[in-house]
């Protein structure tokens, strides 16, 4: 095995000292998005990315049981009984007219930390958008909707969403168990068996790769279904990289490297070549690291927004939520196709994933 980089061995301490400066004084669970320029003292946005992030190096059971339940509490505080969403006003006040996705954003992130977190939400989580899809003409036209043409990346990302809502649903409501086969065998539909990417061939690149992590995020990660052409796949990121206009971000690195771990699950195409070219990565995600012991987003200077909202008053040279989170997904990725994960006390990429396909 190739030795581990110092500063690898270091983000065990590294991480957790950032969390800290993010953190709001008090009950435990207030974050904010970045040590200076922030809009808000915290918000439930950086809270969930504080939780993937210690839950990734495994440092969220080290938490003391008050500890936890005052991180759940905060969390359950966004949540409207009435509708079940999870909401911030103070939030909403960032967001511009264009609430909607920032809500369902929160919604899916906010309800899935307190699954992980053992603690569920405090009132029904009712899911409206899906309500009437129980019909297969409704559901084929609220799918064909999302802008697959123009942004495969968001329509990913929103038909992943779909097929969650339907799944959560179909445990309670037996009628949701075929609208959610529908979407499953939809989504299959619409990948290219050329390049194994979802997304037209007049897209960027990074949008169908993008778009691919989304879907296969859901179908793998949630679903346990290995990926079909997973060679094509491979073949496509190795294309991507070797693209000049190839632009290094956090989003663009995390969903190449976990594409390529999600293909590995199927094949062994390229496994060596693989290793090679993520261990080639690593030199070039060190600079994104920062003092403070985060990551930000682009190389040289934090990211100020997350899911349109805007979070930080300007561009400055320091870690974010955001950055510092994929990056760590990113690496916990680079990691599983190492076999470091184990080695470095982190949580393995499939570890809460199905080890077989669910039964739908």
């Amino acid at each position: 095995m190739n030795e581990v980089p110092a500063w690898i061995m270091k983000l065990r301490d590294d991480l957790p000292s950032f969390l800290e400066r993010v953190r709001q004084p008090g009950p435990y669970g207030r974050f904010r998005y970045a040590p200076k320029g922030c809009l808000l003292p915290h918000e439930p946005i950086s809270s969930c990315y504080a939780f993937g992030i210690l839950r990734t190096i495994n440092s969220y059971d080290a938490l003391g049981d008050r500890e936890k339940e005052e991180w759940a509490e905060y969390l359950r505080s966004f949540q409207d009984p009435e509708t079940g969403e999870f909401w911030s006003h103070e939030i909403g006040d960032l967001c511009g007219k264009d609430e909607y996705p920032v809500r369902r954003m929160l919604t899916r992130n906010i309800s899935s930390v307190l699954d992980q977190m053992g603690f569920p939400p405090l009132y029904p989580m009712k899911y409206p958008e899906v309500e009437g899809l129980v019909e297969r003409e409704k559901l084929m036209a609220h799918l064909n909707s999302f802008p697959w043409d123009t942004d495969p990346w968001g329509a990913g990302s929103h038909a992943g969403m779909t097929a969650l809502m339907l799944y959560m649903r179909m445990k309670r409501e037996e009628e949701f168990r075929r609208p959610l086969r529908w979407t499953i065998d939809y989504l299959l539909g619409r990948q290219d068996p050329e390049t194994g990417l979802w997304g037209p061939s007049s897209s960027p690149l990074y949008q169908r790769i993008n778009a691919t992590f989304k879907v296969l995020g859901r179908l793998t990660g949630t679903f346990g279904i290995l990926p079909k052409y997973p060679e094509r796949i491979i073949d496509s990121v190795f294309r991507h990289y070797q693209d000049p206009s190839y632009e290094m971000t956090g989003c663009n690195e995390f969903d190449n490297i976990w594409v390529l771990a999600a293909a590995l699950k199927a094949t062994d195409y390229r496994k060596e070549g693989i290793r090679e070219l993520v261990l080639s990565r690593l030199p070039l995600i060190e600079p994104f690291r920062k003092p403070d012991g985060g990551f930000s987003f682009f190389r040289g200077e934090c990211i100020t927004t997350n899911a349109q909202v805007r979070l930080v008053d300007r561009p400055r040279p320091q870690g974010d939520m955001v950055g510092t989170a994929t990056f760590v997904a990113c690496l916990r990725s680079a990691f599983e196709i190492l076999g470091w994960n184990k080695t470095l006390g982190w949580r393995g990429l499939w570890e809460d994933s199905p080890k077989e396909p669910v039964e739908i």
